[in-house]
């Protein structure tokens, strides 16, 4: 028995480093060649590690282009996105999982449809919803956007981590007098922080990396995001690889970042959203 379970552990370990070289391969590659002078980024056969080392790409992207606005572009339309996702999704997981009402199970059916749906198929109605609102080239344009994206799954994941909080808790509340949003905001909301968070991880990284509508709603080279002015890089007469590379690798900083400073917080929200009861 003991063999048998040492051998799986040796496998499991195996099967881990094995998708964490297949992942981790092509963003080791990114960041090398960032680094990588130019005579080195086309080099038959390609060499992994750089013989020098050079942060031209970056000097490039820092100060000849409009990177700095693209990461504040992208900054503001995540974190509103999130704000926005989170606000409305933990509000109608709560109300799915508490309450009965008509309309119920379309809703949530509605909102797994949606989210089954590739981007492309709802490009047509929402860009026509949005230039209908007047809100072509603005934030608040693509922040609805990213919303409606991003919302069925935002509201399928708290679901799920607000069904593991027990109704009787909601219930002592009422029955000491809390209102409905009163039981939500100071007794549910804290429990189901983890799985806020966790989410709020996902909504964030889905509205960051996002490059459809922000290239089509955000006309204007001031509000271009992160993945619309990475593109910007890629012309009729070149691609400019180095760049390119350069951008990629600032534009996962923020998300590193943000994974590792809430890590804890989003490990305890996906094992709790694993585990029902």
């Amino acid at each position: 028995m003991k063999r048998e379970n040492l051998i799986l552990s040796i496998l499991a370990y195996a099967i881990s480093l094995a998708l964490v070289a297949f992942i981790g391969f092509p963003l080791l590659w990114m960041v090398l060649s960032s680094i990588k002078p130019a005579s080195e980024l086309f080099v038959s056969p390609p060499a992994i590690w750089p013989r020098a080392v050079t942060a031209e790409w970056y000097r490039n992207v820092l100060s000849g282009s409009d990177a700095p606005r693209f990461f504040l572009n992208s900054l503001i339309v995540g974190a509103a996105t999130t704000i926005v996702c989170l606000t409305i999704g933990s509000l109608s997981a709560y109300g799915v999982t508490r309450f009965e009402f008509p309309g119920k199970r379309l809703l949530q059916f509605g909102a797994l449809v949606g989210y089954v749906f590739p981007a492309i198929v709802l490009f047509v109605p929402i860009y026509m919803i949005v230039n209908t609102l007047g809100l072509i080239d603005s934030y608040a344009g693509l922040v609805i956007c990213h919303c409606i994206l991003t919302f069925p799954f935002a509201l399928w994941m708290l679901r799920s981590f607000f069904q593991n909080i027990p109704r009787d808790i909601d219930e002592a509340a009422w029955v000491d007098g809390a209102s409905f949003l009163r039981t939500f905001v100071s007794i549910i909301l804290p429990l189901a922080l983890p799985g806020i968070i966790a989410v709020g991880i996902f909504v964030f990284v889905l509205s960051w990396n996002e490059f459809l509508f922000a290239s089509v709603l955000m006309t204007s080279a001031e509000s271009k995001t992160v993945p619309v002015g990475i593109a910007e890089f890629i012309t009729s007469f070149d691609i400019r690889w180095g760049e390119i590379m350069a951008l990629g690798t600032l534009a996962t900083v923020p998300v590193v970042v943000l994974f590792l400073s809430i890590q804890r917080y989003f490990l305890r929200g996906v094992l709790s959203g694993a585990v029902k009861g």
